[in-house]
Order: structure tokens, then sequence, then C-alpha cells
């Protein structure tokens, strides 16, 4: 299930933050933003270092006998809190890397659910003390320096698995002729 589209997002500020994946806290001020996209390409935001609050109410179906469901963002720019329901699901760093969080449970309890996710993209203005793993986004003469590439700039989905679920899989060739090849599997479930 594909959660882009429209999600709502605003400024952090300390209420804002701890009020975050409350249900009944009023977004209805919230600016419209898209998912994926980052949030210096929304004029409200444009100006923006962060961290952003992002908020986006879906409908799921529970999930059936035997089966799993992950949250899965395929990229957020560039650290990331997340909750589901008001609970925390956990945090995020990278934008190159997809993150997951079970949810199977969460689904399985209700309906209408809520995501919120606090996304932070410090900036780097010293290049030589760089924290950010980010690359020509945050240093390149193509790119203003004021330019914050922060946001869920990748798509955000529920999949769904069986039982069992692989996490990772490395196939390496160790060793190969015209018959005969010898492989190494490393899979993580």
């Amino acid at each position: 299930m594909d959660l882009g589209g429209r999600w709502l997002a605003a400024r952090a500020d300390e209420e804002l933050r701890r009020r975050l994946p409350e249900p009944d806290l009023d977004d209805g001020g919230w600016e419209a933003v898209p998912v994926p996209g980052q949030w210096g390409l929304v004029p409200a935001f444009a100006d923006s270092d962060g961290p952003l609050l992002y908020r986006r109410r879906f409908e799921a179906a529970t999930p059936g006998p035997g089966r799993r469901q992950w949250l899965v963002f395929d990229g957020i720019f560039y650290q990331a809190d997340v909750w589901l329901d008001g609970s925390y699901l956990g945090e995020t760093e990278g934008y190159f890397a997809p993150h997951a969080f079970e949810v199977t449970d969460h689904l399985a309890a209700r309906r209408e659910h809520l995501l919120a996710v606090e996304v932070a993209c410090a900036p780097q203005r010293d290049v030589r003390r760089k924290r950010n793993l980010t690359g020509v986004f945050q240093h390149w003469d193509c790119l203003p320096r004021s330019w914050n590439p922060g946001g869920i700039w990748a798509p955000v989905r529920l999949a769904e698995t069986g039982p069992v679920r692989l996490r990772a899989l490395r196939v390496s060739c160790r060793e190969a002729n015209a018959e005969r090849a010898t492989l190494e599997l490393d899979a993580r479930l």
C-alpha cells in the first residue's frame, strides 16, 4: 500500500514535538506537502533547516492469519523519529537506505491510523566538520549553500510478508569457470 501523496507538515517547536504523535492534535492549519518530496520545494518551508513534523492519516485492512505488515521508508533525508498510532516505532539515519518497522500489531488493533514523523537534516555549514553522509546534496557548487535537502524524499509504503521476512540478501561469486560456480550466500531473516 502506497502511503505517498498529500501529508501535513509544520515547523517543529518544543510543544508540537511533544504532541506530534497524539491523534487529537489539531493539524488543521498545517501545510500540505507532497511525499515523496523535499521540504525545500514547498514554498512555506523553502527557507527551513528543520526539523519538520509530518503527519498522515490512513486506513488499512487487518493483516490476515500468518501475515506480517511492515512500514517501509525508502528514503528519509536525513534523520527521523517515527510513530504509529501514538507508539514510538524507532529512528532512522541516512538518506540512501530503506528503513522498515514491523506494524502488524498496530494494523490488527484498528482500521484507522495516524503516522507521525519528525524529520531533521542539520545544515552542514563547515565542510571540514560534516556529520551527515549526504554527498553532493549538502556540498556541491551547483546547489546554493542555503539549500536544505531535508524531507521524506522517497516512497513510504506498507509491505506484507509471510511469517518470515528476508531483511537482507547478499550473494557473492567466489569462484567460477565454464562448468561450475561457487557462491557465498548471506541471508538475514
